[in-house]
């Protein structure tokens, strides 16, 4: 389980990573493994939709057992991306920022996702902010 010192220090590294990577307007999202939210922060100048796409994003990685940097290139067609966004309830948002989250010995305890940059960057923000809380992310 994703602990919740563990949500707020991913969510506070993952904002002060974005922010040093030119990204101070962005939304982090942390669920657990089974995908309920576990803390959702949005900087001041985030749009309202940033916490419902860093979910989505954290919930595809979740679901799809991958970063969703991975879910963007295997899913292109959107035809297919419409099909499993309607079967998913509107929660599938593959594109990249979204990523697992385990533990040393490589369980899966939920996910992490950033809204608010280029997708590589997204992922890089959120990266960081799971490897400051002393969890890991899956290559």
């Amino acid at each position: 389980m994703i602990t919740l010192d563990a949500a707020i220090k991913i969510s506070q590294v993952a904002i002060e990573e974005g922010r040093k990577r030119g990204v101070p307007n962005m939304a982090v999202a942390v669920v657990d493994a089974g995908g309920a939210l576990r803390l959702a922060l949005r900087t001041d100048g985030q749009g309202f939709f940033g916490i419902d796409i860093a979910r989505g994003k954290a919930v595809s990685a979740l679901g799809f057992n991958r970063a969703t940097l991975q879910l963007a290139q295997m899913f292109s067609d959107p035809v297919k991306v419409a099909g499993i966004v309607a079967a998913t309830g509107g929660q599938f948002v593959p594109i990249g920022g979204g990523v697992l989250v385990q533990n040393e010995a490589g369980v899966t305890l939920g996910a992490a996702a950033v809204a608010g940059g280029m997708p590589e960057v997204d992922e890089a923000i959120v990266s960081a902010g799971v490897l400051a809380a002393g969890l890991f992310v899956p290559k």
